[in-house]
């Protein structure tokens, strides 16, 4: 995760130090989010990792802890991790809980000693902050944590649906342009077919997923749980997994 989106997030921090939601961007047009977008995100996550009350989950990208501090009331206990010390102190100060744990660290690099207490794993909203090569050496780790049983990307930034978010002249140029600065805006699009090899090249399996119709961003996102193949699928040669919730 380069410095660019560290630099980004600790300014956030103390820029919009009135509103958890602008530190973490969960904006719309630059005006925050309704509360009703977090429950649904929410919702969905405890949907699709099957949470209860005995798991331990890490919440990866955690920043000052809004997702965080929700899913800790369905899980036995949850250790949010962000490379930013300024959202992390933001998430201690308002997002604590008794069976909450805030860490700060860069989640591409990782090791395994970090997961040997979690069974379930999720990031939201922030793949698109890592490279390829970082999400493979994410992925590999977790792979190699034998007591994960599931992890959840949600709110991955479609590459096919590029132009459906910059849907015309003047924001295809802006997009392009902040690219060429090395200022993205979002940061790394990722299309089905990319993010599958980079899953299925660490040893595990992805079944995406459509997002809630009823979210803002599920024209231009999508999400995706990974876990690991069966003895079967090991033995058939890969295909794309499909699913709707």
């Amino acid at each position: 995760m380069n410095q660019y989106w560290k630099n980004y997030y600790d300014i956030n921090a103390v820029k919009f130090a009135h509103s958890l939601m602008k530190q973490v961007d969960r904006t719309i047009n630059g005006v925050e989010e309704e509360q009703s977008e977090i429950d649904l995100t929410v919702a969905g996550l405890r949907q699709v990792l099957n949470l209860n009350e005995v798991d331990q989950v890490a919440d990866l990208c955690c920043g000052n802890g809004l997702l965080t501090s929700a899913i800790a009331r369905c899980v036995a206990g949850i250790v949010g991790i962000d490379f930013s010390e300024k959202l992390i102190d933001c998430a201690r100060r308002f997002n604590t809980k008794g069976n909450v744990q805030y860490v700060v660290g860069n989640v591409s690099t990782l090791d395994r000693a970090f997961f040997s207490g979690v069974n379930k794993v999720f990031m939201e909203s922030s793949v698109q902050h890592l490279e390829s090569d970082e999400l493979s050496r994410l992925l590999h780790t977790l792979g190699g944590s034998p007591n994960v049983e599931a992890i959840f990307i949600g709110g991955v930034p479609d590459a096919d649906r590029l132009s459906a978010y910059y849907d015309d002249d003047r924001k295809m140029a802006f997009y392009r342009q902040r690219e060429a600065e090395g200022r993205p805006h979002i940061g790394t699009w990722w299309s089905q077919s990319q993010l599958q090899r980079v899953v299925e090249d660490s040893g595990l399996r992805v079944r995406f997923l459509p997002q809630d119709a009823r979210l803002t961003s599920a024209y231009y996102r999508y999400d995706c749980l990974i876990e690991r193949p069966s003895h079967q699928e090991i033995s058939r040669p890969s295909q794309t997994l499909t699913s709707k919730i």
